[in-house]
């Protein structure tokens, strides 16, 4: 419970700052923010739910992505990590690459998804790849994939309260 208090704090102090210095104009609540769940039927996050309730697009860069957080009917945009490590390690680029590099893309794809498992969404059409990772555990982050590795990662909680 003292975590759901913390997580509440955080994202209500930077819901403050933005909304007193005007920032993140356009902000645009989920109207069902606080019944949105997952693709399997699960809730949401709470991290998620709390920011959906300010706005329905993730925060990305000190701004808004273009991605939402969730459709009318309260389902995360979020696909299978699997498909998003797909998207992000080799269809991308693959009018780009020769079959060897394609040979090993897909083998860095078999041995990334063990290790990321849950659901994702690529938060903007930029390099290096920004992905939101909702792993089964629900702690939320942000992960930057580049150079055929998530090198920078950085918790939801943290990147919103550095907005």
């Amino acid at each position: 419970m003292a975590e759901r208090g913390r997580t509440e704090s955080l994202i209500a102090a930077a819901v403050d700052r933005l909304r007193a210095t005007g920032g993140y104009a356009g902000a645009d609540p989920h109207p069902r923010a606080w019944a949105l769940v997952l693709p399997d039927g699960q809730p949401a996050p709470l991290p998620i739910c709390l920011w959906a309730a300010f706005d329905n697009y993730y925060p990305l860069n000190g701004g808004r992505s273009a991605v939402p957080v969730a459709d009318r009917e309260g389902v995360l945009a979020v696909d299978s990590m699997d498909r998003v490590l797909r998207w992000v390690c080799l269809e991308s680029i693959e009018d780009e690459i020769d079959e060897e590099t394609r040979e090993y893309l897909e083998e860095l794809i078999q041995d990334l998804s063990p290790r990321f498992p849950g659901y994702g969404a690529v938060l903007a059409n930029e390099y290096p790849d920004p992905v939101l990772w909702i792993p089964p555990s629900g702690e939320v982050s942000i992960m930057w994939y580049e150079h055929d590795a998530f090198n920078q990662r950085t918790l939801f909680l943290d990147l919103i309260s550095e907005l």
